[in-house]
């Protein structure tokens, strides 16, 4: 039986502990180490204090763009350290117009593919994902809550990476992926809502709608690519990230038990 984190948040959207999550070794995922989320704006002082109180929260790593986290910060909690890592940097496919939501030949599932495309080959995420993964062997143990703006796709690709290091099962992983959809239902709602009262065709609600959304299919094509251009996963770690050849070992004997 796989084991997921039940865990919520009020007003922190997309929010899990990754630990207790069971390894191909039947081992499980040591609880209150990886944290992942959606942007972490404007959040209650409940929620703050149940991170440092119950989480005993250390670190937060915003994989946002700069533009993003020019325009909507993150909070400061007192005694959590704050890192910026642009994953996508120049990069980044900023999302859909109304306009581009609305031409009949825009394909938003081929959108999404392009985005996790880059997530695994353009150098600002190679780049990115190298010095968030490293942290976890050069500072270990230190509660790390990780975040995009909906926690899905940059997001959704490390906390995938950070299993498989761990020796997870793709079935498990899989299933941590698409926890986002029942996650993130009521703040997509909103979206859709706010886009709906504004005017926004049928058309353009039923694409936003995939932009919103994560499918298995994104996360199969990222796995596959990896195998494609570099080999194995072990040599995306070792020769793309530049990771010690001992990575995935040494990442299991501190977060597994």
């Amino acid at each position: 039986m796989i084991f997921l984190g039940g865990n919520t948040m009020d007003t922190l959207v997309n929010f899990r502990d990754l630990g207790g999550i069971v390894t191909l070794d039947n081992k499980k995922v040591v609880n209150h180490q990886f944290l992942r989320s959606g942007e972490v704006v404007h959040i209650s002082t409940e929620d703050k204090e149940e991170l440092v109180n119950t989480y005993n929260l250390k670190k937060i790593v915003d994989f946002r763009g700069d533009t993003e986290v020019s325009q909507s910060p993150d909070d400061t909690i007192t005694g959590v350290s704050y890192e910026h890592i642009d994953i996508l940097g120049e990069t980044a496919n900023q999302g859909a117009s109304l306009e581009e939501l609305l031409n009949p030949k825009y394909d938003p599932k081929q959108a999404m593919m392009t985005i996790y495309e880059e997530l695994v080959l353009s150098k600002d995420a190679q780049k990115g994902y190298s010095k968030f993964l490293r942290d976890f062997l050069t500072e270990p143990n230190e509660a790390t809550l990780f975040h995009c703006f909906a926690g899905k796709d940059r997001t959704g690709f490390a906390a995938a990476l950070i299993l498989s290091s761990l020796n997870v099962s793709k079935e498990a992983i899989d299933e941590d992926y698409l926890k986002t959809n029942e996650s993130r239902k009521a703040a997509n709602d909103v979206i859709l809502n706010e886009m709906k009262e504004k005017g926004a065709s049928t058309k353009q609600l039923d694409n936003m709608l995939v932009m919103l959304t994560v499918d298995k299919d994104y996360l199969d094509y990222a796995f596959d690519l990896i195998n494609q251009h570099f080999g194995s996963l072990e040599s995306y770690f070792t020769d793309i990230l530049k990771l010690p050849t001992t990575f995935s070992k040494d990442m299991q004997k501190l977060y597994t038990i």
